[in-house]
């Protein structure tokens, strides 16, 4: 009954001269049931009962009972038996040593029993702890667990690479020594995320905004983030922790990138417009909380359009290049110089009274006029309009001041040039007729005698993708047979709330050349031309104004039907400060054009911090990514990581990439190897005029 109940049978041999394999081995019915065989009482030769045993463990089993009768010790074995239907058990065998008078030993006698079930649990529990072994060696990020006292337990790979130290090293030292943690500034956190884990007793993640970083054991420093949380027993028993980090140096350099950029001109490495603007609000603000009083420049370079003209851009950047690091060296510290946009700077002078900023304002012009600036063979003396705004607490806005400020510098150069102007009141109203004088006439005069020109740019597959696609671009030609580019009238246009008007003439006409140019494939001319590369779609650049144009989409829908234009022929594309600036309307714009068929480009992206975050919310069929990542890619390896993931990051949202600005082999080549799409610049093709226009 005490066999029965723990399952188990005799186990019983006779030896002959010691040796085992020579030994007969008797088993009661359930001895012999456990081999597969009836349940009834049997002698069988050692080797019989050998032949029932798994091959592989044939040897092992002889030898260790054997090893066990020379020893007169007995044995205890583990092994496994191939019963008649193929079904492979485990067996437990105990067995002590009988001898004779002289020692010698001649028999055996122990117990068997069935050990199939627990051999298969520690099987599933070993392949789980091999599999969570595994994993932990796997993943890209650091583990390390700890006891209730923090003091670790365990470290993955990743872990042991990250922190320097193994698993041999680390274990028992508290969790401060193998994950030392420290801010910024070097100063060790208030209390470990470990222990505050164990003393909460609940998960706890990186802080929002924190900037931790791990100091290894050979003193190195890594940014990382990290989170913790408790590990439980299955009866709620706490058992310590578990950390997992990561390394984020290269995001956290790529955001330090990306908001350098944001805030920065990439050419001159001054601030830019957008950052000046802020910072000019808050010296309003302090002007009328605090009662202090600031001066804001306006500064326009006379004569830099000559050494562009000259020279060429290449030489116009250097200009700007070497006058910016000049100008830094003539201010205070607590002066803001920034390039507001082509040849113009703006300069904040907090805590400066007008009569101080006009000496200040009048030493920069100066410092401008001494500048000599020589390429080739050429030698350039330049000149600097300066207007000079007072801010005070009667100021009114930002964008007033900024107003003021460049109609200040307007009327410096209206009165000669190479001078200083101090805004007053009285300035607006002439500023503002002059400029309207100037600017209206002349883009009344384009729309009247038809002065505009459309011309197009290739956007070029750098893959096998069929489609031919052209960005069409809008000069004026003067009356003297210039062209005139956008930077010069776009910007009048926008502020004299021209460019809708501008926009919509560019639609009419691009619809009015795809009409031409089908109807002209009836001629031999055409048909020679249509097995030529005609391109497939046009993208049409809208302005932030025309998103808030109720009129626009059905202007839009009429212009297709009068000439009969396929939606799908046509990309609008939409720089990424306008659609910021107006994303609701963008958003509902995008939405009802994209349902007819047409796509849409998000011009100059990356930007702005904000790209990613409000991508997903827009139908885009296109990024263009801003140039400024695009012309020094090849030897800037920011520039290239950012590219980098701007393209995966599209291509994982099913958006296709074009790299703008592509204007040699080695940036061509270089974004052809980052997978980008497309291609738009003079590497691949230049600018033509559309063999129609408006009629």
């Amino acid at each position: 009954m005490a066999l029965d109940a723990a399952q188990m049978a005799i186990w019983d041999s006779t030896l002959s001269n010691g040796m085992v394999i020579d030994s007969s081995v008797n088993w009661d019915g359930a001895g012999a049931a456990l081999l597969g065989l009836p349940a009834a009482p049997l002698v069988q030769p050692f080797a019989s009962f050998l032949d029932l045993v798994h091959a592989d463990d044939r040897d092992t089993l002889l030898a260790a009972m054997q090893d066990g009768v020379d020893r007169r010790s007995g044995y205890g074995v583990e092994y496994r038996v191939l019963w008649q239907d193929g079904s492979v058990h485990w067996l437990s065998a105990q067995a002590s040593v009988f001898c004779d008078y002289q020692g010698e030993p001649v028999g055996t006698l122990g117990l068997v029993g069935d050990i199939t079930r627990r051999k298969a649990d520690e099987q599933r529990t070993m392949r789980q702890r091999e599999l969570a072994e595994i994993t932990l060696r796997s993943i890209g990020e650091g583990v390390i667990t700890t006891d209730q006292q923090g003091r670790t337990q365990y470290l993955n790979r990743v872990a042991e690479q990250l922190t320097g130290w193994s698993k041999e090293q680390a274990a028992s030292c508290d969790i401060e020594t193998t994950l030392r943690l420290v801010d910024e500034n070097g100063h060790a956190t208030p209390e470990h995320i470990a222990r505050q884990c164990l003393r909460l007793c609940q998960a706890i993640d990186t802080a929002v905004g924190s900037r931790l970083q791990l100091v290894t054991r050979d003193g190195r420093h890594v940014a990382v983030e990290e989170s913790a949380a408790p590990i439980w027993s299955d009866d709620g028993q706490l058992l310590g922790a578990v950390v997992v980090f990561r390394d984020v140096s290269h995001e956290r350099k790529l955001s330090k990138q990306l908001s350098w950029n944001a805030s920065h001109d990439a050419l001159t490495g001054l601030i830019n417009r957008h950052e000046f603007e802020r910072q000019v609000a808050a010296a309003l603000h302090s002007a009328k909380h605090e009662g202090h009083v600031h001066a804001l420049l306006y500064m326009d370079l006379d004569q830099f359009k000559v050494v562009n003209d000259t020279c060429g851009h290449g030489a116009g950047d250097l200009l700007l290049q070497l006058l910016a690091k000049m100008l830094q060296t003539q201010m205070r510290d607590s002066d803001i110089l920034a390039r507001l946009g082509g040849d113009e700077l703006g300069v904040l002078l907090p805590h400066c009274p007008p009569e101080r900023a006009m000496l200040i304002a009048d030493q920069l012009r100066q410092s401008i006029k001494d500048f000599r600036f020589v390429w080739d063979s050429h030698a350039f003396q330049l000149g600097a309009s300066v207007g000079v705004v007072e801010i005070n607490h009667n100021s009114k806005s930002m964008s007033e001041l900024l107003i003021a400020a460049d109609q200040a510098c307007y009327l410096s150069k209206e009165r000669g040039r190479n001078r200083v102007h101090l805004y007053q009141e009285s300035d607006q109203r002439l500023a503002q007729r002059h400029g309207e004088m100037m600017w209206v006439s002349r883009l009344k005069e384009a729309f009247e005698c038809r002065l505009f020109r459309l011309y197009a740019q290739p956007i070029v597959s750098l893959n096998s993708h069929p489609e031919c696609h052209d960005e069409v671009l809008i000069r004026i030609q003067n009356p003297k047979g210039e062209l005139v580019l956008p930077g010069a009238f776009i910007p009048a246009a926008e502020r004299y709330d021209m460019m809708t008007a501008i926009d919509r003439w560019v639609i009419r006409a691009v619809c009015h050349h795809i009409h031409t140019v089908r109807d002209s494939l009836n001629t031999e001319q055409a048909f020679i031309a249509s097995h030529q590369s005609l391109p497939a779609q046009y993208s049409i650049n809208l302005s932030g104004t025309s998103l808030s144009d109720e009129g626009l989409h059905d202007y839009i829908l009429e212009q297709f039907g009068r000439y009969t234009v396929a939606p799908e022929q046509v990309c609008f594309e939409i720089t990424e400060t306008a659609v910021i600036a107006n994303l609701p309307k963008a958003q509902s714009f995008m939405e009802r054009l994209k349902l007819l068929g047409c796509r849409f480009s998000l011009d100059d992206f990356g930007s702005g911090l904000s790209s990613f975050a409000y991508l997903k919310a827009l139908p885009v069929d296109f990024l263009k990514i801003d140039g400024i990542f695009i012309r020094d890619i090849a030897n800037n390896a920011i520039n290239r990581a950012l590219v980098k993931a701007i393209n995966e990051v599209g291509h994982v949202m099913g958006i296709r990439t074009v790299a703008e600005y592509v204007e040699d082999g080695p940036t061509l080549a270089m974004v052809r190897e980052l997978g980008l799409d497309y291609a738009q610049g003079y590497a691949v093709g230049s600018l033509r005029p559309l063999t129609a226009g408006c009629d």
